[in-house]
């Protein structure tokens, strides 16, 4: 078991705003980057699109969130983002200790809606309690073993193997 201390988002993390797209200027393209919009459902990502010289990309491997919405999701693969999303810049942390972290972010956007957004400024100043390790520093890899072992529990059970109906959220 590791022992948890609290952290300031901002002293952890940058936090960017990518170039914004509006629905008109992306073409939707099913091979194509994820689009990231602020919606709580498939990680953000309203249709892929098209992925042209003028499309600057947002980088992958990053945790991204709507303002309005306050909803938090990993990004696997580059991808181009609508209106008021912004991304905390995570990479070189591992994807599962990124989709723990996810968990300990969530806990916080009670208070934030769509009048009451949760944008950078705010969330730099919000707090979260995160295992640390002997140095007092937040523990990647307990926080990858942790996921790691959940996704294995998970993905042996026998609910999840019944004819590959529930499998697929794994």
């Amino acid at each position: 078991m590791s022992k948890w201390d609290t952290f300031m988002v901002g002293d952890l993390f940058e936090i960017y705003k990518p170039k914004v797209y509006h629905t008109y200027e992306v073409k939707e393209n099913p091979n194509g980057i994820p689009y990231v919009v602020r919606s709580k459902f498939d990680n953000g990502i309203k249709y892929r699109v098209s992925k042209n010289n003028s499309i600057v990309t947002s980088p992958d491997g990053v945790i991204s969130f709507g303002s309005e919405n306050a909803t938090f999701f990993y990004q696997e693969e580059e991808w181009c983002s609508g209106r008021d999303i912004y991304y905390i810049d995570t990479r070189g942390i591992p994807k599962e200790s990124c989709l723990f972290m996810i968990a300990c972010l969530q806990t916080i956007v009670g208070k934030y809606s769509y009048s009451n957004g949760l944008f950078p400024n705010l969330l730099k100043r919000e707090t979260i309690k995160l295992p640390i390790d002997g140095y007092g520093k937040p523990d990647w890899n307990y926080m990858k073993t942790s996921m790691l072992s959940i996704k294995e529990s998970i993905s042996s059970s026998p609910i999840f193997t019944l004819k590959g109906t529930i499998k697929y959220f794994v």
